[in-house]
């Protein structure tokens, strides 16, 4: 009798509990323009459902479900699904379990990089719940709206609801609409004075705040456009200014794209270090061209930059104009053709007095036509007991040669500037490369040069 009545009341309660458990709906809301970042071989299920309902999940292919994130959006909790994907899995169906209602099960026969999105919805919920909920669901939905006065409204109703929890976040849903509407004014008057690249960051705050204010999305696009059309168009103005060599103004744009973090923000930067350098250059009168002269070579010249507090470098360069009727042959106007080349380094040794030591290696070559003993060629004039050149005769036994002796030149020097005006002084020595000819070359040599610099 005992064990009728246990039977009786089990089918009497099991119909009961079963209705006393609610119903939850699930919608698609995937996009189809959505993919996957996982692996190749992966794919992935977005669930979206109330805070007030936490769910847990079960596979038929799976041991254990990959949850592998959770994120708080607004009144929803976000669910991250990862799964494997493959023939091995078709047919997998994804049970959701939640206390106090019945699971859902969903087809998760997924393909590679798939990703399907599902929106979690308990259509008896403003049924269900009291004052606090209601409330609060309507300011959600009003903030997702972009209705801030009335989402705001209704958060305050819903904070003085007695079944109001301790722990409600309605003040920081309420702060954030208050920053809402301070970002909003502030994003508003950056666009209207033309700083869109204020405007673009403000607009982005409103939609981190809210991603579905499609009006502060619409704003910020339209304000990053205009904010790299107006970075170009410094950019190329600082380029027309730079090679008109009106730098201030390059500079000016330069540094204004860099201040404002513009795309071209490296290349822009690069630029203007260029001009400081080359300003700085023309300040200090960095640049010297000089002229210089010696006795065996009237014809030099010289190049270099002297910095200050900073090592520079010179090039210089000198000439007999007896060189140049060697190269024509002439050999009776030939007296001693010779030639310098110089390079060094340049110091300002006391930077508040504008003198300069430079120093370097250097080379000097001279050359002499001689006959064919090796003696120096005298021209076509006859010395006694000496027959002359008949020089109509072409023949290599006839014609002199030319003949260099080479040197090693080291130099030293010292440069002065007054004003646009600089004076050199050079002292150079002499190293012959072969002692036979030691005495064709002149130990020293004494060079004085004046010029400008700029």
């Amino acid at each position: 009798m005992k064990t009728k009545f246990f039977i009786l009341t089990f089918f009497l309660v099991l119909p009961f509990y079963a209705f006393s458990q609610r119903s939850l709906e699930i919608q698609d809301v995937s996009t189809g323009m959505n993919v996957f970042s996982g692996k190749d071989t992966e794919a992935g299920i977005v669930i979206s459902a109330p805070l007030t309902i936490p769910l847990t999940f079960e596979s038929t292919h799976d041991k254990v479900v990959d949850v592998f994130n959770k994120e708080i959006k607004g009144e929803e909790q976000l669910y991250y699904i990862r799964f494997n994907t493959g023939k091995r899995y078709r047919g997998r169906k994804l049970t959701i379990i939640t206390n106090d209602y019945l699971p859902l099960t969903i087809i998760a026969e997924l393909e590679p990089k798939e990703l399907k999105q599902y929106k979690i919805i308990d259509p008896d919920a403003e049924f269900v719940y009291g004052c606090y909920y209601e409330y609060r669901k309507r300011g959600t939905e009003f903030f997702q709206k972009c209705m801030y006065d009335e989402a705001k409204e209704q958060y305050l109703i819903a904070k003085e609801c007695s079944d109001c929890p301790e722990n409600a976040n309605l003040d920081e849903l309420i702060a954030n609409i208050d920053s809402i509407f301070l970002y909003q004014k502030q994003a508003d008057e950056a666009y209207e004075l033309l700083d869109y690249s204020k405007s673009s960051v403000l607009y982005s705050k409103i939609l981190t705040l809210n991603p579905s204010d499609a009006q502060a999305s619409q704003k910020r696009y339209e304000s990053i456009t205009k904010y790299s059309n107006d970075c170009q168009k410094y950019f190329d103005m600082a380029e027309v200014y730079k090679t008109n060599g009106e730098y201030d103004k390059a500079l000016e744009l330069y540094d204004k794209i860099v201040s404002e973090n513009c795309g071209n923000a490296l290349v822009a930067s690069s630029e203007a270090k260029k001009i400081r350098i080359l300003m700085n250059s023309r300040k200090q009168r960095v640049k010297v061209y000089a002229y210089e002269y010696s006795k065996n070579t009237p014809i030099g010249i010289t190049t270099g930059s002297y910095k200050n507090k900073k090592v520079g470098g010179y090039f210089s360069l000198s000439v007999h104009q007896d060189l140049f009727k060697a190269f024509q042959k002439d050999y009776a106007e030939v007296e001693k053709p010779e030639l310098n080349v110089s390079f060094g380094w340049t110091i300002n040794p006391v930077s508040s007095f504008p003198l300069w030591i430079f120093f370097g290696p250097g080379y000097t070559g001279i050359g002499e036509f001689v006959d064919k003993n090796g003696d120096r060629y005298v021209g076509e004039e006859e010395e006694e007991g000496v027959e002359s050149y008949d020089t109509t005769d072409d023949s290599d036994d006839n014609n002199p040669t030319f003949k260099i002796y080479s040197a090693i030149s080291p130099e030293v020097g010292l440069l002065g500037k007054i004003g646009p005006i600089v004076l050199r002084y050079t002292f150079q020595y002499r190293f012959a490369i072969s002692k036979e000819y030691e005495d064709k070359i002149k130990s020293t040599r004494h060079v004085f040069g004046i010029g400008f610099c700029f």
